[in-house]
Order: structure tokens, then sequence, then C-alpha cells
């Protein structure tokens, strides 16, 4: 699916912008945007370049907590909210709320599907319609490697693991070198830690947590489902794994991994530029990543600009569309300035062709890079990344995710069966699926 995502020919196209004129804001009200909390100083640099030049009145402010449920319920109250941040699965739901304006609706929208690949499109359509505008494409689960680590313990990257079997077998040889915890797993505590680990693990061994189409259980205990526990439950109760990852919100697991501790972490793909940057991490220019060698690692998270379909004014819905078309793809130069300044600043790759395929992105992605030899890595593990479209493009994902981060943390910390996860896993897609009348 992602192989047209990275045909990388490095030609910047453009198909043409909409004037200056057109993008400036005119009705004099406030534009609410809202989003999670990252790179906010990023994030308000572009909203002050958007006011400064184009007469916005945005208003910015960052969502902390559980984030999904506290946008829903926005959402549902009709607040003041116009365009958010969020991720597909996360969009679905909205969507068949009413809560949506999907991107179809824009001015601009054939030269917005014309510039976005097509596994991206795919993605973030939804009944048709696509439900916003790119703001970050990544591999959430590229493992990430101490390089520095595993030479101090006297071993090389020929002994690295290529799935995920040798990869538990790999924890025990690195402890009997020495090693106390080699491993930290995407086991932490925000909505999209532990709960993605599984749902990822899963596919990259080979199997779906629900089908893609009819969204029905698919997991059995002697598949990939019930591989992946087994695995999870035996470096677990042998004391492999810190307690206190459960506990970690991802900043706090990502320092983690800076400490230098462990050898080996799945971790956004765009963290390879923060865990090598020298101010930042005291194992930078020594973090490289596991390579794709048949399988897959991690998942494919993105996350997009969506607009609210709150009432508002004809001028102030005007205003919307105008700031969701120049943040979300260009500005009234015809650059896809934000996109390109996430790529810049934090190695975001984006949905965009005019963003990946411009002069400048390569190097960019390079910069980031402990060696060389690595951007390539880097392409093929994306590349080959899959998307769980059976648990994700459907109304209910958002509740089957915060069900399946408290079964995962219970099934670890009270030591439950493998087989009764399985069964409970599956049990609740069907009292959803039933819930929802979808597949009934």
């Amino acid at each position: 699916m992602m192989k047209l995502l990275f045909t990388l020919i490095f030609s910047f196209v453009s198909i043409g912008y909409v004037h200056a004129s057109e993008l400036a804001a005119e009705s004099g009200e406030d534009v609410f945007f809202r989003g999670w909390q990252y790179r906010t100083d990023i994030v308000q640099s572009n909203i002050d370049r958007y006011n400064n030049e184009m007469g916005g009145n945005v208003d910015y402010a960052t969502v902390t907590g559980d984030y999904p449920a506290i946008m829903e319920q926005n959402l549902m109250s009709g607040g003041d909210l116009d365009i958010f941040y969020a991720n597909p699965s996360q969009a679905s739901r909205y969507f068949d709320g009413g809560w949506v304006k999907p991107a179809n609706e824009l001015p601009n929208f054939d030269e917005i599907k014309a510039d976005m690949y097509p596994a991206m499109l795919d993605a973030w359509t939804y009944k048709g319609k696509l439900l916003g505008l790119s703001y970050f494409v990544s591999t959430r689960g590229t493992m990430h490697v101490n390089l520095q680590k595993l030479e101090e313990i006297g071993m090389s990257e020929s002994d690295l693991p290529k799935n995920w079997d040798e990869l538990y077998d790999s924890i025990y040889k690195m402890k009997d070198a020495g090693v106390k915890y080699p491993y930290l797993p995407h086991w932490f505590s925000e909505w999209y830690g532990i709960s993605w680990a599984y749902v990822w693990e899963v596919m990259n061994r080979g199997g779906l947590v629900a089908d893609p189409d009819t969204h029905q259980p698919m997991l059995t205990a002697d598949g990939p489902g019930g591989d992946a526990l087994r695995d999870w439950k035996r470096v677990w109760n042998d004391g492999l794994i810190p307690e206190e990852v459960l506990t970690y919100n991802e900043s706090s697991y990502m320092e983690a991994f800076k400490s230098g501790e462990y050898v080996i972490s799945p971790q956004q793909i765009y963290d390879l530029a923060s865990f090598n940057d020298p101010a930042n991490s005291k194992i930078a220019g020594h973090v490289s990543l596991l390579p794709y060698q048949g399988q897959s690692w991690g998942v494919l998270d993105s996350a997009v600009y969506v607009m609210s379909n709150r009432d508002r004014s004809d001028a102030l819905e005007s205003d919307v569309e105008k700031m969701a078309s120049w943040y979300g793809y260009k500005d009234q130069n015809g650059e896809p300035f934000v996109g390109a300044n996430w790529l810049n600043v934090s190695m975001l790759f984006s949905g965009y062709k005019s963003v990946m395929e411009s002069p400048d992105a390569k190097s960019t992605i390079q910069n980031a890079l402990a060696r060389p030899e690595d951007y390539e890595t880097v392409l093929e593990v994306y590349k080959n990344t899959p998307y769980p479209k059976g648990v994700w493009s459907v109304t209910w994902a958002p509740i089957f995710n915060s069900w399946l981060k408290e079964t995962m943390t219970e099934f670890l910390l009270e030591d439950k069966s493998v087989e009764d996860t399985v069964n409970a896993i599956n049990d609740k897609i069907n009292e959803l699926n039933d819930e929802y009348g979808i597949g009934g």
C-alpha cells in the first residue's frame, strides 16, 4: 500500500495555488483551533504567521488529558471548536456523529486530492468523504536501536532480530550480556500506548484484530494474537521489562530511551531526529533502526486537521475553510508551508507529494539520521507499514481502543490467561458491532 508514498523523485510539484486575497480572513470572528500537546511552540508560530499575514483571528489552545474523549464532548456540546487534530479512527467516529465537515467541501478540494498520496487518501477517507487535511504521517513502532549500548555488550548488528519472535529471544541474550532491561516496550499509559502496541504486533506477525471490511473479530489463541500475548507474559513475568513503563506518558517514555539504558525500543520513526540530536539526547549519533526484512515493524500513524460542523455565520464558515486550507495544505504563496515546516523541524512526514518530493525533503530526513545508509532503511520500513482499518476505520474505534488499553494493562498486572484475553477481545468487538449495527 505504501509503495507510491516513497517513489521520491525530489522534484517540486506545483499545481497552482489560491491567491492571497482568497485566503485572507474577512469575518473578524475568532476561529477556534485545538490540538494535543506536541511542539506547541511550532504550532503557535505557524498560527502567528497566518494571523499576521492573512488578518486571521485564530485562537489556538492545547488540550491535555484524554484527548479523544475531551474532543468528543466538545463536539457533542457544540462548543467553541472549528479546526482540530484527530487521528483517522477518532475522525471516523466524529463523522458518524455528524460533527465533521469533510474536506470535500473545500473550494480547492480537487487540487488537494491530486497532491495526496493514494495510500493516505485511502486511510483518511471514510464512507466516501475525506475526513481532513494532512498533519503528519509516520510509523509508530519503528524499532529504534541504541548502537552504542549494543557495542558495549559485545554484540553487533548481525545479532539484531529480524522479526518479533527473534526480538523476544534476543532480550534474554542481552540480559545475559549484562543489560538489566534490554527492551523498552510501547506499553505506556497514553491512549495510544499499550493498546496500539498490541494491534500493530498482531499485524506485524501477519494477523488481524478485525477484518478491514466487515470489522468482524479475527483473533485466535493459537494465532498471531495469542503468540503476541504469550511473549508479553513471558518477558513481563520474567522481570525483563521495567514496571514503571506502564505509568509513563510519552515524554517520559522517550526520556527513558534517551538515557541510554535500553538497546531496543519501538518509537515514532520521526523521533530518530530527537534521539540523534546532541542537544536533547545522551545517545545522539548512535540511534539507528531495525530494517524491514520480510516483517513489518509498527503501524501507520497519522493525523489530520479536521473542520467541525458546528453552526457558524457564512462569513466565519468561509474563514474556517480558508484557515484549514492555508494551515492544512498551501499558504498564499502556493507553498505547503506548514507541512514543510513540520518535516524540517521534527521530521514529520506528510501525505502530500509537494512536501515529500521537494528538493529539500531528502536532505532534511538524512540530517536527522545517525548514518547516511539509514535513509533507505527508513523509507523501506515506512512503505511496508500496515494500517489497521478493521479497528480504526469504524465508528466504535475510540471506544474499543480505550477498552483495549485497560484490558492489556490488566492482562499483565493480573496475569490473566491468553485464551481468556483473546476471547474477551473478540467478544468486545462482537458487542460493539451489535451495538452499532455493523455487519448484522
